[in-house]
């Protein structure tokens, strides 16, 4: 056998491997195919719903946000109404409840 009929040997031996190697990628990306279709319709929906329940807990938020900040300043009125009005019971008050916070706490 001479040197140029090894490398022809070598070489389609190389070029056949080389075409069974991609014939059986091309057979598995086939089979992969449905799968990863799934996975990214799966994945896409997924994602969808975390968008819109996002954006609908933000507008929540946002809604929400306005009312409570609006309810804690009639509270904060109301509190200091009641201790301009009775400030021996709200000192009082404010005394049994900081020793029974401590009490606790021990």
């Amino acid at each position: 056998m001479t040197a140029s009929s090894t490398m022809n040997s070598t070489s389609s031996a190389v070029t056949g491997a080389a075409d069974r190697a991609h014939q059986a990628i091309d057979r598995a990306a086939e089979k992969a195919a449905p799968a990863l279709d799934r996975a990214r319709t799966g994945v896409h929906n997924t994602v969808d719903k975390v968008a819109d329940t996002a954006a609908t807990s933000v507008e929540w938020a946002a809604q929400n946000t306005k009312v409570i900040a609006q309810k804690g300043g009639e509270l904060s009125e109301v509190a200091c109404a009641y201790v301009r009005e009775r400030p021996l019971v709200a000192v009082a008050g404010a005394l049994a409840f900081g020793y029974l916070v401590g009490r606790l706490l021990k």
